[in-house]
């Protein structure tokens, strides 16, 4: 991401005073995202919810994360990787994209250098169709399987390396009048991972984040809550707790964590204990301190010496990897808002209007014509929702 343009933060500040002229009249609505409110084309961001909600910005840590033999060194990678995924949030303005269709579908890939470090800056280079070097390849499926309320699944792999992960992303937006509140929605279980070489599934439960500054006119994004990063092969679990902002005071977007041995089988027993994490120090292995938009460094028990985790300072999103337009069925993002995409770009903000209310009514005729069809629900084109909360492929797509 590159920094702001004079003429971007004045365009950010109109696209601030619009917005905040509809989230007065929503102040105590529970669930704003469930309401589908229409956003103005004028205040969009020219991508929609699925590609921009990806948890992809550095595949280059995600396929890594088989490659330690030791446990904990898989888990202190694993939470390496929960950090960079969402790099765009770290330096990167804050955006509204488009609100995805029923069955809408992105799919995208990634190169990543076989010879490569992670967080090198030849990887940016690599991301091109015509990649000819010896890399792996990393590849993303989500699909929009609901519309009320908003609901998508998606799936990460790596093949060659056997790593994959996949989730349900549900969320919950309220506005108080000061700040808004993003959380994970009921059918949200977090992100899970699987690593196949060792028989190892991580799953990593979401914090829930705040959107402030709406009377400063400066909006900037707060973590709080934590994230609880579960392996039940290795017995081994992380806490990871966002510090709540201060009112008064410089953000330090603070975190702190522990990584230590539990018991799978006595937290089975006690379902009491999901939400309620006890920690004993003979277990703890390792301590996690920093800052989530700067660097996070761990120290291991039983030592002094504090260890770089990773430094976010200077890492990037890479670039997706899609294909032509033309190649692109009926159903992919791209496809769906380009023309309103392209009139946003272009500044020509009523030509985009009239292609988004296009989109939205050609929904509306889709719905109407399910409802008078013997198998009205509709079905996912890629995704089976099991009742544990994450989903399966039914079938992957011919092309990436």
């Amino acid at each position: 991401m590159t920094s702001s343009t004079p003429v971007e933060e004045e365009d950010d500040q109109n696209r601030f005073k619009l917005i905040w002229g509809i989230l007065k009249k929503l102040v105590g609505v529970r669930d704003i995202v469930s309401m589908r409110v229409s956003v103005p084309a004028q205040l969009l961001e020219p991508m929609s919810n699925l590609e921009y909600w990806n948890y992809m910005d550095r595949p280059d840590y995600f396929a890594c994360l088989s490659d330690p033999e030791e446990p904990l060194e898989r888990m202190l990678g694993v939470i390496r990787w929960w950090f960079v995924k969402d790099a765009k949030h770290v330096h990167g303005r804050l955006v509204k994209p488009y609100n995805s269709t029923l069955g809408e579908q992105f799919l995208c890939r990634w190169h990543v250098p076989k010879d490569a470090a992670l967080g090198d800056a030849c990887l940016e280079e690599a991301q091109t169709h015509d990649y000819d070097g010896d890399a792996y390849t990393v590849t993303c499926i989500t699909e929009q399987i609901s519309h009320h309320p908003p609901v998508s699944a998606f799936q990460y792999t790596c093949e060659e390396k056997g790593i994959s992960a996949f989730g349900i992303d549900h969320l919950c937006i309220g506005f108080s009048g000061t700040s808004i509140k993003i959380a994970a929605g009921d059918q949200n279980k977090g992100i899970f991972i699987k690593l196949d070489t060792y028989d190892e599934e991580y799953q990593m439960t979401h914090p829930h984040a705040h959107v402030n500054g709406w009377l400063r006119g400066a909006l900037s994004i707060s973590m709080a809550d934590r994230c609880i990063i579960t392996c039940s092969k290795s017995g081994l679990k992380a806490v990871l707790e966002y510090k709540e902002e201060k009112w008064l005071g410089r953000a330090k977007h603070a975190i702190q964590g522990k990584v230590f041995r539990y018991d799978p089988a006595q937290e089975a027993k006690d379902a009491s204990r999901k939400d309620k994490v006890k920690i004993n120090d003979a277990d703890v292995l390792a301590t996690l301190s920093g800052s989530w938009r700067e660097k996070i460094y761990y120290t291991l028990q039983g030592t002094k010496e504090e260890c770089e985790l990773v430094d976010l300072t200077m890492l990037r999103p890479l670039p997706k990897i899609v294909r032509p337009l033309e190649e692109q069925s009926e159903h992919e993002s791209r496809r769906i808002w380009h023309e309103v995409s392209t009139n946003i770009m272009q500044k020509n903000f009523a030509a985009a209007n009239r292609a988004k209310h296009a989109v939205e009514e050609h929904q509306r005729r889709l719905a109407h014509e399910r409802k008078h069809q013997e198998r009205a629900a509709f079905e996912s084109a890629y995704f089976e929702v099991l009742q544990t909360g994450y989903p399966t492929l039914k079938q992957k797509p011919a092309r990436f």
